[in-house]
């Protein structure tokens, strides 16, 4: 090496950017050149900076427009339609797939075309292994403590298995997921009379009562279907024993 190293110009440590101004860092040789020239740039270069690094910005009367440009901010407030609703769509996360799967189905109850709302709910279970079934109707309602967000889930899954009692078909299947479902939630179900009760009292949270009196309504509807279709079974299984029966007799 010819001369010892220099310590290289320090920069800002957060670099603004500004439509119009260009940010062009140049050597330290061509910061050393003497003469007129080599002056003018870096003086113009430095009244670039001073410009973004002003303060004058809070009585500035210019805002970033939605194209990236400067506008006044009289007439950015004059395009702007404060009338139009926020069109952000609101995230929402699911506990489980299948609280996600049973929401969908009850939102798209009024366009579905078909009178079965919950089918869905039937294939996507029929795709999962037991463990998997097990976890995701687990992860509908954790305790009565969970009663606020898991009672509408424990609704919803009462109107499907409903629905798929009064369908006549999978009969085994739906019997197994309805099984699981009232081994794992039915401590809850089985208290929900006691919090109808003590809801009774409490005249204050008419919203939570009404709630929960349409889980019971659906929940004695799912005990009457499903005795019924067992019947109904239970019938058709006799009437085959008979034939078989008789048929074997006249052989």
């Amino acid at each position: 090496p010819t001369a010892a190293p220099e310590k290289p110009p320090q920069a800002p440590f957060f670099l603004q950017w500004r439509s119009g101004i260009e940010s062009r860092t140049s050597d330290g040789a061509d910061q050393r050149v003497e003469g007129g020239t080599g002056q003018k740039e870096i003086s113009s270069n430095n009244d670039g900076w001073d410009a973004v690094w002003s303060d004058d910005d809070a009585e500035d009367n210019f805002d970033i427009g939605e194209d990236g440009h400067r506008v006044e901010k009289s007439k950015l407030d004059s395009t702007i339609d404060y009338s139009q609703p926020n069109k952000r769509r609101k995230v929402v996360h699911h506990r489980s797939k299948l609280a996600d799967v049973l929401q969908n189905c009850f939102d798209a109850k009024d366009t579905s075309m078909s009178s079965e709302v919950f089918s869905e709910v039937t294939s996507y279970l029929s795709k999962m292994g037991p463990s998997s079934i097990d976890v995701d109707i687990s992860s509908l309602c954790f305790g009565m403590h969970d009663l606020d967000d898991g009672l509408p889930l424990l609704q919803l899954a009462s109107l499907w298995l409903l629905e798929a009692c009064e369908s006549n078909r999978s009969f085994e299947a739906v019997n197994a997921y309805l099984h699981r479902f009232l081994h794992v939630h039915g401590t809850v179900i089985t208290r929900i009379d006691e919090v109808v009760q003590n809801e009774d009292e409490n005249e204050n949270d008419d919203h939570r009562k009404e709630n929960l009196r349409e889980f019971v309504d659906v929940v004695t509807k799912l005990r009457e279907n499903q005795r019924a279709a067992a019947n109904r079974l239970q019938e058709k299984m006799q009437h085959t024993i008979c034939l078989l029966r008789h048929l074997s007799r006249m052989v």
